[in-house]
């Protein structure tokens, strides 16, 4: 699964120096950390981005989207115990739900995501039904019980909120092409990366998409895009050696041990950001 660890409201496009530097001079400074563990999410970092997000939320427990970053860059690394625990905290954490608790009923399994998701079913009855950040903690939630029908239509119904969230319309993609619906998805991570065009993460799940669907041309050149923004996402150069072993071009599989994107661009054209 890859999501996007856009939260709200969104900051300018992030430059990941600055944000170190910033660490480096003021290592309590917990929105410094969640931004540089934002940038490294929307690398397609998640392991760098979580080590940012947890000393984000170290700092301030109270920090609501370095938590929602936490769960889902957990989720994306697939210890979906961790994930539930950050969206737990989540909503306990926030103030609009101060005091919110669940009552056991027939129907309770007992298990963490049965919890955590009576809880966010009841957070968002409490906000009416239309709260788009408890209308996002809710579609990954169902993503982690692969119920992935009902979380279409809540990422979706959190964009009637937030038209122009590209982090939004990136889960939507990822959660159809989780479901095998990836030409489906195409559309949605397109909306994402014209919200976000240098957003290495959505140019890799596009990527992924076309994979999915054997257009492994297609797949090469959106990892290369992807590697453009971010040439240390090691493990997309191994998705691009895979594309050019299906495209039985063993040439340019074999340049892939390089990693030096330079070395295919008589080959595609590569956007120039």
């Amino acid at each position: 699964m890859l999501f996007s660890n856009s939260p709200t409201p969104h900051p300018p496009l992030l430059h990941r120096h600055i944000t170190e530097s910033a660490v480096q001079q003021d290592d309590s400074n917990a929105e410094a950390w969640r931004l540089l563990g934002q940038s490294h999410a929307e690398n397609d970092c998640d392991p760098q981005a979580i080590i940012c997000l947890e000393r984000a939320v170290e700092r301030d427990p109270y920090n609501l989207p370095a938590l929602l970053a936490l769960g889902v860059s957990y989720v994306n690394e697939l210890d979906h115990n961790k994930a539930l625990e950050n969206l737990q905290a989540w909503v306990q954490h926030n103030p609009k739900f101060a005091g919110l608790e669940i009552v056991k009923d027939a129907y309770s399994d007992g298990s963490l995501v049965d919890e955590v998701m009576q809880l966010m079913l009841k957070a968002l009855a409490h906000s009416g039904g239309k709260d788009p950040d408890v209308l996002e903690v809710l579609g990954v939630l169902y993503n982690v019980s692969r119920d992935y029908n009902n979380a279409v239509k809540t990422f979706k119904d959190a964009l009637s909120n937030r038209p122009d969230d590209y982090g939004l319309w990136n889960k939507v993609g990822a959660t159809l092409a989780n479901s095998a619906r990836s030409e489906e998805a195409m559309p949605a991570y397109h909306r994402a990366l014209k919200l976000r065009p240098k957003y290495a993460r959505g140019y890799l799940n596009l990527g992924i998409c076309h994979a999915n669907l054997n257009n492994y041309s297609e797949a090469a050149r959106h990892y290369l895009t992807a590697l453009t923004l971010n040439s240390k996402a090691s493990h997309i150069w191994s998705y691009l050696r895979i594309a050019f072993t299906c495209l039985d071009r063993f040439d340019l599989a074999k340049l892939t041990d390089k990693r030096d994107v330079s070395l295919f661009k008589d080959e595609f054209t590569l956007p120039d950001f």
